[in-house]
């Protein structure tokens, strides 16, 4: 459940409404990625100071109460409350921060691109029109010989251990039935 303002105000201290008021729809599009990383660092850990401490007070209350839960009434509810709005202002600082990142590494390689035009081009203004060699076809994939399918087939198991993985899984059931075998006499 999304706590209000008003919600949060009541339980949070004065530097935690702080982080909450940064968290808001509003607040948040103005941060950027350094300010974001370090409120995400920050929420994190008071998540997980309240989420511990109310494992601490629930266990201390199993022993008081006799309850296997934990739980006495209204004992260590605000607590859990605070874990609660510390672990959903996380979620949106580090939505927010995914959001940043995914734009960042978009105009990262949209300006490589970019670049990687620009030397294209000079390179082409120096050789001239004249200076262009012509290019080989570039084979078509799937259009591959068997022979060359199944070099590109033993290639891949050996890189990847399919042949060992494959020889244990074989030897393990042969030793299994031998086993069984074995107890039927």
């Amino acid at each position: 459940m999304p706590h209000t303002r008003t919600s949060a105000k009541a339980l949070l201290t004065g530097a935690e409404l702080e982080l909450y008021d940064m968290g808001r729809r509003e607040a948040i599009a103005q941060l950027d990625r350094r300010t974001l990383v370090a409120k995400v660092k920050r929420t994190r850990n008071l998540r997980d100071k309240y989420r511990d401490l109310f494992r601490r007070q629930r266990l201390e209350a199993r022993d008081r109460t006799g309850s296997k839960r934990g739980t006495s009434g209204v004992a260590n509810v605000r607590t859990r409350q605070k874990a609660e709005l510390f672990g959903e202002l996380l979620a949106r600082f580090e939505a927010k921060l995914t959001k940043v990142d995914a734009a960042a590494k978009l105009a990262a390689g949209r300006e490589a691109k970019a670049r990687a035009a620009a030397a294209k081009a000079a390179l082409r203004a120096r050789k001239g029109p004249a200076a262009k060699a012509p290019k080989a076809p570039a084979p078509r994939a799937g259009f591959a010989s068997p022979r060359v399918k199944s070099a590109i087939a033993r290639r891949q198991l050996q890189k990847t251990r399919m042949t060992a993985i494959h020889a244990y899984v074989r030897s393990r059931g042969k030793r299994q039935q031998a086993k069984r075998d074995s107890r039927g006499r």
